[in-house]
């Protein structure tokens, strides 16, 4: 099975807060990020049937120039919504308490943001999705950083250590390759196509 990525376009976020549910729209420079990544796109062998979007408005901003692109009409999908990050949503996070950021700055994948998720519980939900999809089909994610990297820590090996998530570049746009194993799952390999509007450092404050 082959799976094209696109992660949105920057956010509007003047005030530079933690966002993972808040629905953010695109910042001004929407359309020329989202066109060279488009541009980039298509240069590929892509071929894929069925095009799945984020509900998030960032997301499906781009999933809808996406759409008119390739054709393909836009599937809305929960399960690749970014991460919850709870209690921390809307605080800039050198405002989020002390002993919480120590706790996630120990576990950076583990840690469950208090009333939201944890980057595992973002695993499971993004891989569970892809364990319905065909073996033979070829289909694209418009999606967030948190769900990306979802399948390159499950289903492509990379480490824990290497947290990727504070790393991608807005528009990034990657192609996974994937088999399914005896038990059902899907586990493969990437691989970065476009690169994009880097994100500044995430200021933690500690």
């Amino acid at each position: 099975m082959i799976l094209w990525t696109f992660r949105h376009t920057k956010p509007f976020n003047p005030n530079d807060v933690c966002y993972g549910r808040l629905d953010f729209d695109v910042s001004p420079t929407f359309d020329q990020e989202s066109s060279a990544a488009i541009e980039d796109y298509l240069k590929t062998d892509a071929k894929p049937t069925r095009l799945f979007s984020s509900p998030l408005i960032r997301a499906y901003r781009l999933a809808e120039k996406v759409s008119q692109a390739t054709g393909l009409a836009v599937e809305k999908v929960d399960a690749i919504q970014e991460i919850n990050f709870g209690s921390w949503e809307g605080h800039k996070l050198t405002a989020v308490p002390r002993d919480e950021m120590y706790a996630w700055l120990k576990d950076l994948r583990g840690f469950r943001f208090p009333n939201g998720e944890s980057f595992y519980d973002v695993d499971k939900r993004v891989g569970d999705f892809l364990d319905t999809l065909d073996d033979n089909g070829e289909y694209l994610f418009v999606t967030h950083a948190g769900a990306i990297a979802a399948l390159m820590h499950s289903r492509c090996g990379l480490p824990d250590e290497k947290f990727v998530e504070g790393e991608f570049s807005y528009t990034m746009v990657t192609r996974f390759e994937f088999k399914r194993n005896e038990d059902g799952h899907f586990f493969g390999s990437f691989t970065k196509i476009h690169d994009g509007i880097q994100m500044p450092p995430l200021k933690m404050g500690v």
